[in-house]
């Protein structure tokens, strides 16, 4: 499970993660560098479509991009 939201001062991002989600996304950037890419995370794919933060005012993040820089 991997949930980004917005924090409420909407100037943070909060990241929640279980077991398997840290093990995905450790997949996903070694993707990343290893082939000199970028990868799409999208709500009902990679992310999930539900808020984990108990904060009513923070906004689940529905796509994250996360790209490799040389």
């Amino acid at each position: 499970m991997i949930t980004f939201e917005v924090d409420s001062s909407k100037q943070g991002v909060e990241i929640f993660l279980d077991s398997n989600g840290v093990d995905e996304l450790i997949g996903y950037l070694q993707y990343i560098k290893s082939n000199n890419d970028h990868f799409h995370l999208n709500a009902g794919n990679e992310l999930q479509e539900k808020k984990e933060s108990s904060d009513a005012s923070s906004t689940l993040v529905k796509h994250v991009k996360i790209v490799y820089l040389e």
